[in-house]
């Protein structure tokens, strides 16, 4: 896939994401062990080209020195018919986004391939285990579980990320930093290049 840079939470929410990337509906065995590869929650702002030869440099300055944390709002949880977007949550679109999506494009000289921007996938599961329902069994475990929640009028959805006993309800986070990613090969081969934190 090439390399790619991600808007990513801070540390302790993207543990409390993780809980629920962790779950797993125990109806059915898989058939692929590439089904439910462990990776950060994230989303992708900039997706280059496998042959790209932009520069590290190059994709640091393109983030704005000024540029602040920005909030994110979930907005839905669903599943997409792509191993990459498997289930996802939606996030509610802002004009801080859009104008950093669009800046980072603009200053590499790059059009988007960024699929259902902006959005943080949950898990990945393969083609094969998809035909044989499994994400949708994925997000039909988290519903059974009770893990999501939206407040009448809201146009948020909340999510429960506690392990277990007292509930742990978020409904979004600050991105603070960028991270570039190296995503060649399998998931689990992913590296991450640098860190560029947001003001």
């Amino acid at each position: 896939m090439g390399v790619t840079l991600w808007l990513v939470p801070p540390q302790r929410d993207a543990e409390r994401l993780r809980r629920i990337m962790r779950i797993r509906p125990s109806s059915k065995p898989l058939t692929s062990d590439a089904s439910y590869p462990d990776f950060d929650p994230h989303i992708t702002l900039l997706a280059l080209p496998a042959d790209s030869e932009i520069t590290l440099d190059a994709l640091r300055d393109a983030i704005p020195g000024d540029q602040k944390s920005l909030a994110i709002g979930f907005n839905a949880v669903e599943t997409s018919d792509h191993f990459f977007r498997s289930a996802l949550i939606t996030i509610i679109p802002t004009a801080e986004l859009f104008a950093l999506h669009g800046h980072v494009h603009a200053s590499l000289k790059l059009d988007p391939r960024t699929p259902m921007f902006p959005h943080v996938s949950l898990c990945y599961i393969t083609d094969d285990d998809a035909q044989r329902g499994e994400r949708d069994r994925y997000l039909h475990e988290l519903e059974t579980q009770g893990r999501i929640k939206r407040e009448v009028g809201s146009p948020r959805v909340s999510l429960d990320c506690s392990e277990e006993g007292d509930q742990d309800w978020m409904d979004g986070f600050s991105a603070c930093e960028v991270w570039v990613a190296e995503c060649n090969g399998p998931v689990a081969s992913w590296k991450i290049l640098d860190k560029i934190p947001l003001a």
